[in-house]
This record gives C-alpha cells, structure tokens and sequence, in this order.
C-alpha cells in the first residue's frame, strides 16, 4: 500500500469516525431523561447487589453501621452511619477505592463483594480461600508473561515478514531498472545476469 493509499483510508477513517459520533450525539440529545434512567437501571443492580452483600456479611460479625464506618475511617475514607447505610440500600455512588477497602475489612477479594455467597456460606476456610487465589494468581500471571512472550514474537516476525517484503520489492525494482537500461530504444536486449 502506498502512502497516498494509507492518507486515502485514514482519511476515510476519519470521516467515518465523525459520522458515528455525530449521530450518537444527536441520539443522546434526542433521548428523553426517562430514558436514559431506563438505559441505567440494569448497572444499578450492581450497586443494590454490592450494598445487599455488605449488609449480610456486617450483620453475620454483629456489626453496626457504625462501627463498619470506624472500620473504613481506619482505612482512610471519611465515612460516617449515614453513608454506609446510603451504600446498603445502593444509593450512594461507590468508588472502586472504597470497595476495595470493604473487601479489604471483610477479607474477602475485591470482586467477592460483587458475585458469589457470603464468605460464611462457603464450604472452606479463608485461608483455603487465600490459598486458592494466591495459585490462580500465580497461573493469570505465568498466562501473562506467556501471552507477552509471544506478542513479541509475533511483532519480530512481523517485522521481519515486512523487511524481506521490502527486500523482495527493491530487488524486484533494481531487477526492472536494469532490464530498462539494457534494452535501448526499446529493442532487445540480451538479458544479463542479475545480482540476487
């Protein structure tokens, strides 16, 4: 592909580009707000589920809404009764940092706060449970540097399929200029040998 080519497609890229935006822009501002909190309702299931699982793992250890707000004091976020009872009912917005530190005083991992039983519901102890996420941890990262690993050889071949690409073009060039100046006049010429 050329470079007028590839300006040609980026230009087109582009202008696709804008096209799409334009349109979702106009969608947005078409849509109705009832709409919008239509769209939204599905996520918040998320919020209403987190809190709902707060709520039973606090009263499983006979906690109050207060002292799990001293807990998260303790990790360093302003919270007070109010705010951890708004996140129980899912209706306060809640950080990523803020999960992570309920998960962290539960001592559960982070996405347990999102999906699966209560911790006191599972069949094993929570250092069976640590143990387990410590191997399957080590596995995602040994897939990781595996998959690292092979992207890079898949860019140094790619590279080197593009080099010799660009050597078989140069050389299929000089191969065309040297033909053109052994025939003068356009007659024929006797071929000569070429340099591989």
């Amino acid at each position: 592909m050329d470079e007028n080519s590839a300006q040609t497609d980026a230009g087109k890229d582009r202008k696709l580009i804008e096209l799409l935006q334009r349109g979702l822009n106009q969608e947005l501002a078409e849509t109705r707000p009832e709409e919008l909190a239509e769209r939204r309702r599905p996520y918040e299931y998320w919020e209403a589920s987190f809190g709902n699982k707060v709520r039973q793992w606090r009263q499983a250890r006979s906690w109050s809404q207060e002292d799990l707000a001293n807990k998260l004091r303790g990790q360093g976020f302003d919270m007070h009764q109010t705010t951890v009872a708004k996140i129980e009912r899912g209706t306060r917005p809640l950080r990523v940092a803020e999960a992570a530190a309920i998960a962290n005083i539960f001592r559960v991992p982070p996405l347990a706060v999102f999906m699966g039983p209560p911790p006191e519901q599972l069949p094993w102890s929570m250092q069976q449970l640590h143990d387990i996420i410590d191997t399957h941890e080590q596995i995602l990262a040994e897939m990781k540097e595996q998959m690292e690993s092979s992207a890079m050889r898949y860019i140094e071949q790619q590279a080197l399929v593009f080099e010799l690409a660009n050597l078989l073009n140069k050389a299929a060039l000089n191969a065309e200029n040297r033909s053109d100046d052994e025939e003068p006049g356009g007659g024929q010429g006797e071929p000569s040998a070429t340099k591989a």
